[in-house]
């Protein structure tokens, strides 16, 4: 071989040599990693505090009543619930009406205005309920999650015994189409490479992360770290306000879960893109340096065995039977093996059982054409949401949480 050849090789190696640490890094993760479930201890129903239940919804007429079914059937003995039906043209409405009348403790408020200059739609209505809920919990969850009877309880015996102000979750995602199997998986461990939870969950670091689908804060740190009003122009509000809670030296918790709360994000190819690239736009603070290292990732890591893989071929299928060509065949099928033993446990965290590990590369150009997507956001500041355009013109740039807390209390 050709000392050209030869440097080939062991840069590859190189490359391949990280795929072992990385399975046993996330076998060591996971193996330590606490889930609740349904037979998780419950707070005592003598105890129970009131909770509101706050559930915004734009266009939400395929998954609302799904969702709405899973909250009224909380066990939990004191719980209030508020709708806010924001501008939609479907029957989100009429579903959340048609739940209203028959469960008292359901009020639906109705929003038919835009969000005012610096606000997303979400958070302006998310500030909104404020003024209406009475709990001393506020549970902010997505119109497309289903919990399970137990969660309530569940959940807020884990933010007493962790002695937690805002606790938030990791739900088992529903995944019913192709393109939901194979890239929602990698969306969610693209944004969990940069909030690890044992960081999250560690009250002496600063990293601060919670996942809007379900967040369960309470009041009077809500109220002291400035509510949704001081993430206003955020796209991850959830992230924003758990920054600003942390940053109040409250501790926070996000836990995964198992049999206790289900989520279908996307239903599409192409909201899949359009959501995930907001999300990590904003996640990652908008920055194209971050997106960028995010971006070489999957590229060096994974598409490198890709690209090893068919030029090895096309060598040898054109006559080069040396021993780089050899090697090079060698080297990758190896790469691909470590490949999928560590997608394999990446699948299965986010959707148990799944059968899509085979189609990871797949699922890897698409994040990263995803990412290249953020990466635009930070230059136009353009980003689409449920409908309604934002431009930098309007939306203020995102600031660090120790920065903001000359905001309300």
């Amino acid at each position: 071989m050709t000392t050209a050849e030869c440097i080939v090789l062991w840069v590859y190696a190189v490359i391949i040599a990280v795929w072992p640490i990385r399975y046993v890094v996330l076998r060591w993760i996971l193996g330590r990693t606490r889930y609740l479930s349904p037979s998780s201890p419950s707070i005592d129903p003598a105890a129970a505090p009131l909770v509101t239940a706050v559930i915004p919804a734009k266009d939400e007429e395929a998954v609302l009543a799904g969702c709405l079914a899973s909250v009224c059937a909380q066990r939990h003995p004191r719980l209030e619930i508020l709708v806010i039906n924001d501008r939609s043209t479907d029957r989100t409405g009429e579903i959340a009406a048609e739940f209203a009348a028959k469960d008292d403790r359901l009020k639906v408020i109705e929003n038919r205005t835009p969000p005012p200059p610096g606000w997303t739609g979400k958070t302006a209505v998310l500030d909104r309920a404020k003024d209406h809920a009475r709990g001393e919990w506020l549970w902010f969850l997505d119109a497309d999650t289903e919990h399970a009877p137990e969660f309530l309880g569940i959940m807020l015996e884990h933010a007493h015994s962790q002695r937690a102000a805002l606790v938030s979750l990791l739900p088992e995602l529903r995944c019913e189409t192709f393109w939901e199997q194979i890239v929602q998986p990698l969306g969610a461990i693209v944004l969990m490479q940069s909030y690890p939870l044992d960081k999250v969950n560690d009250d002496r670091s600063k990293l601060a992360f919670a996942n809007g689908q379900s967040i369960l804060v309470e009041r009077t740190a809500y109220d002291a770290a400035g509510g949704h009003a001081l993430v206003r122009g955020r796209f991850v509000e959830d992230i924003g306000l758990a920054e600003n809670v942390k940053a109040l030296g409250r501790p926070i918790r996000t836990v995964m879960v198992r049999g206790l709360v289900t989520c279908r994000m996307y239903a599409s190819l192409g909201q899949q893109v359009r959501g995930w690239s907001r999300i990590l736009y904003d996640a990652l603070g908008r920055s194209p340096w971050r997106l960028g290292l995010r971006l070489l990732d999957p590229i060096v890591f994974c598409q490198s065995g890709h690209v090893a893989l068919v030029a090895a071929i096309v060598l040898l299928l054109a006559g080069g039977s040396g021993p780089f060509a050899w090697w090079l065949l060698g080297m990758s099928l190896v790469h691909h093996a470590l490949m999928y033993a560590v997608f394999g446990l990446i699948y299965d965290a986010s959707v148990p059982g799944s059968r899509y590990t085979p189609l990871f590369p797949l699922g890897n150009l698409v994040t990263d054409y995803i990412l290249l997507r953020s990466i635009g956001m930070c230059f136009t500041g353009r980003v689409d949401w449920r409908g309604t355009p934002y431009s930098k013109a309007t939306m203020p740039a995102t600031e660090p949480a120790r920065r903001r807390r000359s905001g309300p209390r």
